[in-house]
């Protein structure tokens, strides 16, 4: 079940439309990705910057630092799986939180005795 996660951001509001876009620009910054509601914590979402990329950053905001959300498209791959990818206007001062995938790698043999 897929779950409209501008819906979500916005708690079931009609979110405000802003009519004056250099006001939007003034308050918020824009990051665009894939949303996903944060499953233990339902007043956080994450946002994968590159969700085309087998690899890349992800974002953790509070949903309440979420000023305004769009939908941007929608993506289907090749097996049919579809997802959205939304533009969301995190009001500046907020902090998120960036998590960027790596694999754990024991690295001592390489670097050598250089660090000891």
């Amino acid at each position: 079940m897929t779950t409209d996660i501008i819906n979500v951001i916005s708690k079931n509001k009609a979110l405000q439309k802003y009519t004056e876009p250099n006001r939007l620009s003034e308050e918020a910054v824009p990051y665009i990705g894939q949303p996903k509601q944060h499953e233990s914590e339902p007043d956080k979402i994450y946002l994968r910057l590159n969700p085309l990329s087998s690899n890349g950053a992800i974002l953790e905001f509070k949903t309440d630092d979420i000023i305004y959300a769009e939908n941007v498209k929608t993506v289907s791959q090749k097996d049919g799986a579809a997802f959205q990818i939304v533009k969301i206007w995190i009001r500046k001062g907020s902090v998120g939180i960036k998590l960027e995938p790596f694999s754990v790698q024991d690295y001592s043999n390489i670097l050598g005795k250089d660090f000891d």
